[in-house]
């Protein structure tokens, strides 16, 4: 049973509609404990809601569009993101991308410092990794940049964990979405090894 709970499990694309709104997003199905599949559904539609919410502008007509990505679906490890689109009709469009990474045997929601170990200094570790970055790939800054936050966003994609910045949080509005591809090999000494990052790590 354990085995069959470590296959991939099933992806199923669901569309959210209304007058202004068209996108599409995912829901998972075939898990052995339906509990734990309502909770990790459960999840993905409250960011759902939580990136519309994003996007909406109260004083502007936003029609948004958009899809979703795996990024890791595998040992347990269901990471993804979604990533949607508002239209103002004249202003500048905005991208908004929001990630979810929950383990499928528990429905659990990991935020970034659920990953790490206890008073394992994570924040400045994995900041400082990505200052050595930005100058080598060349990364424009609106104000510098000094650390991430607690709760920065981040997915799993295979045995990296991705950090990354919304449009115009750190950087230029053509920039885009700043990503920051961090090994775990580089980071093994502060990750919790019953989390997700360790779970990539089991067959090392």
């Amino acid at each position: 049973m354990d085995t069959l709970l470590k296959l991939p499990i099933g992806i199923s694309s669901m569309p959210y509609a209304t007058p202004t709104i068209h996108v599409i997003y995912p829901q998972v199905f075939g898990l052995n404990q339906p509990e734990i599949q309502h909770k990790i559904n459960g999840h993905i539609y409250y960011l759902l809601k939580e990136v519309i919410s994003m996007l909406q502008q109260p004083d502007l007509v936003t029609m948004i569009s958009g899809s979703y990505e795996i990024k890791t679906n595998q040992r347990d490890v269901l990471s993804l993101t979604l990533n949607y689109l508002g239209d103002f009709h004249g202003a500048h469009p905005v991208t908004a991308v929001k990630a979810l990474t929950t383990d499928v045997t528990t429905g659990k929601r990991y935020d970034l410092k659920d990953l790490f170990k206890p008073d394992s200094d994570y924040i400045n570790i994995l900041s400082e990794m990505i200052k050595e970055q930005i100058p080598s790939r060349d990364i424009p800054l609106l104000d510098g940049f000094k650390e991430i936050r607690p709760d920065q966003d981040y997915y799993i994609a295979d045995k990296s964990l991705v950090v990354y910045f919304q449009q115009v949080e750190i950087s230029p509005y053509y920039v885009g979405f700043p990503y920051f591809i961090i090994p775990v090999y580089d980071i093994s000494d502060i990750i919790l090894d019953s989390g997700p990052l360790g779970k990539m790590t089991e067959f090392f």
